[in-house]
């Protein structure tokens, strides 16, 4: 397997037996889903021109463009477009930035013309903030996740059950790491201490040595994924030695989050969210520190702080503020994303599809709506 992803990549982003890999939502039933359309706080407008504050950036993704966010001063700036054609589903598209934070990539989704539909790795060089042409990905599904590798030089994309690896600087496309029928790429997270990559599916978690190229045996957690396929469903612990999955399971189908202790693969505590109410946990964040994961649910509106010291016992969850903190006409909350950035920057939470609402995890509290593009569905931060 390990000559798959030593294969010398072709500049037309094909081997020479024309297979390739990439691993890459937000939920399509929040249109119709019920949820009340209501105004919500006034939000910050959005800044034009370059960024060239030199402070730390989020970027969050829409279907045709992606917002940066100035963490610090929680400034929208102008949109980024995505040169793309057709409208992707909602939350089949995700964003992950390089180490070195000069580059951004988005997998996604672009209409041909003749009207067939390919995958895309998106770059965006973060210097002019400008997205160059797209590099099509073989393979048909979601593109749910993706990342880049430690040397910043690898993107990692989920495309459909198959993993995608791209050289983005040559425009080169490796050969597809199948993870096997049925296990569609829903989440990915890279291990900060190992070339491991964990990849969220149907039921569990698969480990994935990219140094070798294999796929390792099925982690099985019992939780079906979250409504709001998010890109950040599974992470993994700063000293790399646990990984954090959320989903549904129990007899009464409702919201857990598991630990996965690495040396072992086997499975640990489980934290239940049923005494809050019946959940659907779409993304996790560590808090710097490591001493507590914030879980953004989707169905509640709220965020919800674990000690990862006792994950038995969550605290009490945090409501975003009224209306989700969104514009008049949009749907309210139901966030789908949270991120934390550097330094004293905070937490951010993707909510109501065109806002992002910094919080505080020192305070527990919410800070003003950052108006962001239209159908925003996920956010990745900015490294240097």
């Amino acid at each position: 397997m390990k000559a798959l992803w030593n294969r010398p990549m072709s500049p037309t982003g094909r081997s020479g037996n024309q297979h390739l890999w990439v691993v890459g939502a937000l939920c399509l039933s929040l249109v119709g889903s019920g949820c009340s359309i209501q105004a919500g706080p006034e939000l910050v407008p959005a800044r034009p021109g370059p960024v060239g504050s030199g402070q730390p950036l989020g970027y969050v993704v829409c279907p045709t463009s992606v917002t940066p966010v100035e963490l610090g001063t929680r400034t929208a700036e102008a949109p980024i477009t995505l040169p793309i054609r057709g409208t992707p589903p909602l939350g089949s598209f995700a964003v992950a930035t390089s180490p070195d934070g000069r580059s951004a990539y988005v997998v996604t989704s672009s209409t041909t013309r003749a009207g067939t539909v390919d995958n895309v790795v998106v770059p965006i060089d973060l210097a002019t903030q400008r997205a160059q042409t797209p590099i099509v990905l073989p393979g048909r599904g979601g593109t749910h996740a993706v990342v880049v590798m430690h040397d910043g030089k690898t993107v990692l994309a989920a495309s459909g059950t198959t993993i995608v690896p791209v050289d983005a600087a040559h425009r080169s496309v490796g050969t597809p790491l199948d993870l096997g029928s049925g296990r569609t790429a829903f989440s990915m997270a890279l291990s900060p201490t190992s070339p491991v990559l964990y990849v969220l599916v149907e039921g569990g978690v698969l480990p994935v040595d990219t140094a070798t190229a294999t796929v390792g045996s099925m982690i099985p957690t019992g939780l079906s994924i979250s409504s709001v396929s998010s890109p950040h469903g599974v992470i993994v612990a700063a000293d790399g030695a646990t990984v954090y999955a959320v989903g549904h399971g129990g007899a009464d189908f409702g919201g857990r989050m598991v630990s996965i202790t690495v040396a072992t693969g086997a499975v640990g505590s489980t934290t239940s969210f049923d005494k809050f109410g019946i959940a659907d946990p779409a993304a996790l964040a560590m808090v710097i520190g490591g001493a507590t994961i914030l879980m953004a649910d989707s169905g509640n509106n709220w965020v919800v702080p674990i000690p990862t010291a006792d994950l038995a016992t969550p605290s009490g969850p945090v409501r975003l503020p009224s209306g989700g903190g969104v514009a008049a006409g949009s749907p309210s909350g139901h966030p789908s994303d949270i991120v934390v950035g550097p330094g004293a920057t905070g937490a951010f939470v993707v909510a109501g599809l065109n806002a992002v609402l910094p919080f505080d995890p020192t305070t527990n509290t919410f800070g003003r709506a950052v108006k962001v593009c239209s159908g925003a569905a996920s956010m990745a931060v900015a490294g240097a």
